[in-house]
């Protein structure tokens, strides 16, 4: 047998990106490959345990598999940003703590959640005043929203379709997601924006249509999270209505290649 020599590809060619994904999330992968279509990038994504409920104690637990988590991203992973992608998440084990225990297994230049992007989001496009939709319990939802308004957001009107197990929060159509939202924003024309929690909503392909009909901008967690990975990693996500990137699937009627006014 021939002994053939190789040529290996230098470090830092192309962006690292990581993404630690609830084990019950099924939508945050399909709509990050919308987001970051045609992009020269490496995605690393991880799985992180996590019972199907969504519930304080719950949410608190996965601290104990973050560490374990990161470390099964590979030993020589540089990340330029990394995402830990759950909204309801974040404000349990709080965003200082999750970047801690990121920080202890892998090099990161920057750590992010939907809840620290969304803050940025807002402050980026100039908006004070929300609307809230989300799939939680009443009692996460609130804490959510007194997390927003300690932050100076006010939250003007919310809604909740009150679902405590994940697996049907992922079956939740875009079509219903796009109805209450547009109702949101049209019963309340004063807020400047309206967000929807949860990287288990599907709202990539609904976002667009939402601000259309309501002149409102739409945000969404994966939405926001996509676009604080790209702006810290170096990245241009920008589109518009002829932007070349494909839709995902979904079971919504309306789809559609723009991202939303975030990006553009």
């Amino acid at each position: 047998m021939d002994t053939l020599k190789y040529d290996l590809l230098a470090k830092d060619t192309i962006k690292q990106l990581g993404l630690i994904v609830l084990q019950s999330d099924v939508t945050i992968e399909d709509e990050f490959r919308f987001y970051f279509a045609n992009q020269n990038i490496s995605l690393f994504v991880n799985r992180i345990p996590f019972e199907n409920e969504v519930t304080k104690e719950l949410l608190q637990q996965m601290e104990n598999h973050l560490g374990d988590t990161m470390s099964q991203f590979p030993i020589e992973a540089e990340f330029d940003a990394l995402g830990y992608a759950c909204t309801s998440g974040a404000l349990h084990i709080g965003a200082d703590r999750i970047s801690a225990l990121v920080a202890e297994k892998r090099p990161c230049k920057m750590v992010t959640n939907p809840l620290t992007a969304t803050l940025s989001a807002l402050q980026s496009i100039n908006a004070k005043k929300i609307a809230f939709l989300a799939p939680y319990s009443e009692s996460v939802c609130a804490e959510m929203i007194q997390f927003f308004e300690s932050n100076g957001i006010q939250v003007i009107a919310s809604a909740t379709y009150d679902e405590a197990e994940d697996r049907f929060v992922g079956r939740i159509s875009p079509a219903t997601i796009q109805r209450d939202a547009i109702m949101l924003a049209k019963d309340n024309p004063d807020i400047d924006a309206v967000f929807m929690a949860c990287t288990n909503l599907k709202c990539a392909n609904i976002i667009a249509e939402i601000e259309a009909q309501t002149g409102i901008t739409a945000l969404s967690s994966n939405q926001v999270l996509a676009w604080d990975l790209a702006r810290h990693a170096g990245l241009d996500l920008t589109c518009n209505s002829s932007d070349n990137s494909t839709s995902i699937n979904t079971t919504s009627a309306n789809t559609t290649k723009n991202k939303g006014n975030l990006f553009k």
